[in-house]
């Protein structure tokens, strides 16, 4: 299916099954996610600044060209580190982007069943999947084949907005052991971009990283981020600091 085809099929599913407010949401959480401000976000996208803000708190609608705006400088624009790993999955063009949203929406999971996705991957697929991809990817979360797959679904369902998408995320980092092991070591991987097996030790016990301080500041901004695997894994790890940080 051609690209700007697709997008109009996005644009019907947005008006129909999410509601501007809905996503106008999904759009600033992505928008966040990559650390950028909505004055940054407006210049790089040649929108205004308070005609963006409007359309992410639902009081316009989103558009085709808000879409594409945002899909454009969320895969290119990237503020966000990604993680270290050597195997990590990146998006190749748009092409590709359109090919990875149209798997999800078919419940394929595709790339993020392949290895670690990058946050350009991650921020440009979720804001604009149907209804229908965010329960497969909520679904992968749980029920994925592989721990790679899970962990993947987790990292995008943690900073949609809503609270039943943060619960999941805390339920199964709480209780799925090898997801919990990777996203935490992606999350120390991120923010100090050590290597990854560096990464993975100090995951599996924060005491032993190398610079403690440092990170243990890292994690004190994360752990009030809207992203919630982010907080969840920061505090996780900030309680299990604290020994390196004593005297």
């Amino acid at each position: 299916m051609p690209v700007l085809a697709e997008h109009r099929m996005y644009r019907h599913r947005i008006d129909v099954d999410h509601g501007a407010g809905q996503f106008g949401a999904r759009l600033r959480a992505a928008r966040e996610y990559v650390k950028l401000s909505l004055a940054e976000m407006a210049a790089a996208a040649n929108f205004s600044k308070s005609y963006l803000g409007q359309v992410e708190t639902g009081v316009r609608p989103v558009t085709l060209d808000v879409v594409t705006a945002y899909e454009k400088v969320l895969g290119n624009g990237m503020k966000r580190k990604d993680i270290t790993h050597p195997k990590l999955r990146k998006i190749e063009d748009g092409e590709h982007l359109a090919a990875v949203k149209a798997a999800v929406e078919a419940g394929d999971p595709g790339i993020f069943a392949e290895g670690p996705t990058s946050s350009t991957i991650d921020a440009a697929v979720a804001p604009v999947v149907s209804a229908a991809g965010v329960e497969n990817f909520r679904r992968w979360a749980v029920t994925g084949k592989t721990s790679t797959l899970r962990a993947n679904a987790v990292s995008i369902i943690g900073f949609l907005p809503g609270r039943e998408n943060a619960d999941l995320v805390a339920r199964v980092l709480d209780t799925d052991d090898r997801v919990r092991e990777l996203c935490l070591a992606s999350e120390v991987s991120r923010l100090m971009q050590w290597d990854w097996a560096t990464s993975k030790a100090v995951a599996a016990d924060p005491v032993t990283a190398p610079d403690p301080r440092k990170l243990a500041a890292k994690l004190a901004k994360e752990a009030v981020c809207e992203d919630s695997e982010a907080r969840w894994c920061a505090g996780w790890l900030l309680q299990r600091l604290a020994p390196a940080l004593a005297g």
